[in-house]
């Protein structure tokens, strides 16, 4: 008898054959598309589960087909081991899946492997004992087992590994908002499959439903993974986020009332527990920042309650702010600067509150602004000093040496030149400072506008020659363009123009301005015929206090320049000069093409005479 015609007489294909055959296609084709996902986390806990699915589908469809009752028991022997491979599968998905890898060590992973051979042991032996199951006949073709003592030890360990993934799972559900759909999916899909289960072991419906109802989970599987992104976000992630966060993070119920902290958040309030607290009474700061006022007073003066941070108490109107913010469908709630003292310290926090996208619950974030609020100070002191006494005085040194002029004789000449060339570099040092405070206090996000490039370069070269009457400017036509800019633009070339001189150890620099269109973008490029810059240097040269040549220059300028740059969605490199020194370029965004109706182009023949060094 050859091969197919054995299997012609061993099996015979009938319509209670079809689910199984079609589960084991579906599962079979739906674990080849989550192979892809094998490195993600939890996807190891997936594919041994499905792989269980497979295998049963397989195996109950070969013990339905079969005629003889030798066969039918053969397969049924099987049917364990994908059991087995389903149910730890499971609880390894949603143990990794919630982070709580530590459940499941070598002790119960080795526990669940005796169990497994153990059973498989005893279902190949079972016709000796019967303590398994047994099987005494057919019911249509079907087997009708009865189960022994062993059975149901099996069968309460495979049942615990369920109920222990889907009790991780609906914790999750409940903590983890963002978080439902997946869980809900992949509790329903396993109680789905357990009420198969319970149908037939109480033999309300006598066909083994475990494979079709498990290959409804597997296609549940894969929608979660292809839709709702299962693997991609795992709630081990955002928990990961949440505990290592630097600011402290209060999460808040519908009733505002505080459901969870990270460890910021505790060591703000002094390590005592807060879960139940409304935010109001913990650190008086409401859910939104439209609270009442009528409550509250000077957050540094309220007496500790347990240490950390303390402040008055006022009105509590959390659950209103919260519940006010979902009414009103907003995601933000507020925003606003709170002061409270931490450890006898006052300390400023950035608050902000937020509505849960889901529309339940509210976190209020508290980031530390201590030290940007002491920085800001400083730079506010810093800038009246320069802006008022260094300015004052080198403005007075500037006027009593101009009286002093009339006296002087051809000797002295040199000397007054370079006293009153060092007066008016130190102004302009002061003018360099105070922009670049009003760019760092401003957040270097100054609003932009439309500028005429040739009027910006035009007043800059102009300036240039007059304070470097010694040096030569050559200026290629300008076209006529708007850039995108501020009223700090000039900083920027007139920092570059300054520094193309001062940075220049010749006895005649010469500096070179040139302007090339690029679509959407202008290219101003400021050259020089000094010493360049080192290509190690070209990054360094743009940062704080770095001159990046050992020269006169203020070590602000180019960091002002970049900066300023920046502000506008602008850059600037530096390259090699043709002449032999650097070349700084400067790209700007054009607004709206050329120029209408702007002024005539700088040029060597429209911005300067012979008395400005053009030779």
């Amino acid at each position: 008898m050859s091969l197919r015609e054995w299997f012609k007489v061993s099996y015979e294909f009938t319509p209670l054959v079809l689910p199984y055959v079609v589960a084991f296609v579906v599962s079979g084709t739906l674990w080849g598309l989550l192979w892809r996902h094998r490195d993600r986390r939890a996807a190891k806990g997936f594919l041994l589960d499905v792989s269980g699915v497979v295998l049963l589908s397989a195996v109950v469809a070969l013990k339905v087909s079969a005629t003889d009752f030798g066969t039918k028991l053969f397969w049924w022997n099987w049917r364990f081991l994908g059991v087995s491979a389903m149910a730890v599968g499971y609880m390894l998905m949603a143990v990794e899946y919630t982070d709580n890898e530590d459940l499941v060590d070598w002790r119960v992973g080795g526990l669940l492997s005796v169990v497994v051979v153990l059973t498989q042991a005893a279902a190949w032996t079972n016709g000796r004992d019967g303590l398994l199951y047994s099987v005494t006949g057919l019911d249509g073709g079907l087997l009708v087992p009865s189960f022994g003592p062993l059975y149901w030890v099996y069968a309460t360990v495979m049942v615990g590994c369920i109920v222990v993934g889907v009790a991780l799972l609906v914790r999750v559900f409940h903590d983890r908002v963002g978080f439902r759909v997946q869980t809900s999916v992949l509790v329903g899909t396993i109680a789905l499959v357990m009420g198969g289960v319970v149908l037939w072991w109480f033999r309300v419906v006598p066909l083994d439903t475990l494979a079709v109802t498990s290959t409804v989970k597997v296609v549940g599987f894969y929608v979660a993974v292809e839709r709702l992104q299962l693997l991609e976000t795992l709630p081990v992630a955002r928990t990961t986020v949440f505990r290592t966060m630097e600011d402290a993070v209060f999460v808040l119920n519908d009733d505002g009332r505080v459901v969870d902290a990270n460890p910021s958040a505790v060591a703000l309030v002094g390590g005592r527990s807060v879960t139940g607290a409304f935010l109001d009474d913990v650190l008086d700061v409401a859910a939104t920042a439209d609270r009442d006022d009528t409550g509250g007073g000077d957050p540094g003066t309220a007496a500790s309650d347990g240490g950390g941070a303390t402040t008055d108490v006022g009105e509590r109107d959390d659950a209103a702010a919260v519940d006010g913010g979902r009414a009103a469908g907003a995601s933000v709630l507020g925003s606003d600067e709170v002061t409270l003292v931490v450890d006898d310290e006052e300390r400023y926090f950035d608050v902000e509150r937020s509505r849960f996208q889901e529309g339940v619950g509210a976190v209020a974030v508290f980031r530390d602004i201590t030290e940007r609020r002491k920085r800001e100070r400083e730079i506010t002191v810093l800038n009246r000093i320069v802006r008022h006494d260094i300015r004052n005085e080198m403005n007075v040194l500037h006027g009593h040496a101009q009286l002093l002029e009339p006296h002087l004789d051809d000797a002295a000449t040199a000397d007054y030149e370079l006293v009153m060339e060092s007066a008016t570099h130190v102004v302009d040092i002061t003018d360099t400072v105070r922009e670049l405070m009003e760019t760092i206090t401003s957040g270097g996000s100054m609003d932009g506008e439309p500028l005429s490039l040739p009027a910006v370069l035009d007043a800059e070269v102009a300036k240039a020659r007059s304070n470097f009457p010694a040096a030569t400017f050559h200026v290629a036509d300008v076209p006529s363009v708007l850039v995108h800019g501020n009223d700090l633009l000039s900083s920027v070339f007139t920092n570059l123009l300054n520094n193309a001189v001062v940075h220049n150890d010749g006895d005649d620099p010469e500096v070179w301005v040139s302007v090339d269109v690029d679509g959407d973008v202008v290219r101003v490029t400021v050259a020089e015929d000094g010493p360049g810059v080192p290509p190690d240097q070209r990054d360094a040269v743009f940062g704080r206090g770095a001159k990046g040549l050992a020269s006169e220059g203020t070590g602000v300028g180019l960091y002002l320049v970049d900066t300023l740059v920046s502000a506008v969605d602008g850059d600037v490199r530096i390259r090699d000069a043709p002449q032999g020194g650097a070349a700084f370029v400067v790209t700007l965004q054009v607004v709206g093409g050329t120029e209408a109706g702007a002024g005539d182009a700088v040029s060597d023949d429209s911005a300067g005479g012979s008395g400005s060094g053009d030779g």
